[in-house]
């Protein structure tokens, strides 16, 4: 059976977690919804008819996906539901149950690729090569630190930019 974490553009693009397989998502995947949103209402029914179990993910999982969002320059770019998804993803992954992030969102595709664990889209290709990521101002050329959560910059107030500073050819396909 498999097994699969679901993030918030899942409900967004119309998934029915009603399929065979366990369905998982986090608390703050809810809270990404708007209240009267077909969505919030595909997520709520599915909880309700024990189809997806909702499960925090657990600090030391943040912590190591916080880790590698920051080495891989991704951190600006996930949302907090994002990254305990992906978090999640990794417990499970630790279990033994293999999980598949269901997903359209490429920063989430990027991290689960670096940190071997399995994804799918619906409405997307998916992505194709793996990057790191640079913040920079392209005005100063001040380059920050993969963390920075600032959108323009310290020293001259141009918004940041972002730029791939390493790509390779994704390793695996589901």
């Amino acid at each position: 059976m498999n097994n699969y974490v679901l993030d918030t553009c899942a409900f967004i693009s119309g998934l029915n977690a009603t399929y065979k397989g366990k369905f998982y998502s986090v608390p703050s995947v809810i809270e990404e919804l708007p209240q009267s949103s077909m969505a919030r209402l595909r997520l709520l029914t599915s909880i309700e008819s024990g189809h997806l179990t909702i499960i925090p993910s657990s600090k030391k999982f943040n912590d190591e996906v916080i880790k590698t969002s920051k080495k891989l320059g991704e951190i600006g770019a996930l949302s907090k539901a994002d990254l305990q998804v992906i978090a999640l993803a990794l417990e499970l992954e630790t279990k033994g149950l293999d999980p598949i992030i269901i997903t359209d969102d490429y920063a989430i595709q990027n991290m689960a690729e670096h940190l071997g664990i399995s994804y799918s889209s619906l409405a997307t290709f998916g992505i194709t090569y793996e990057f790191i990521w640079e913040t920079y101002c392209t005005a100063c050329y001040k380059v920050y630190e993969q963390e920075c959560k600032s959108i323009f910059c310290q020293i001259c107030g141009t918004k940041l930019k972002r730029k791939v500073i390493s790509k390779q050819a994704r390793r695996s396909l589901v």
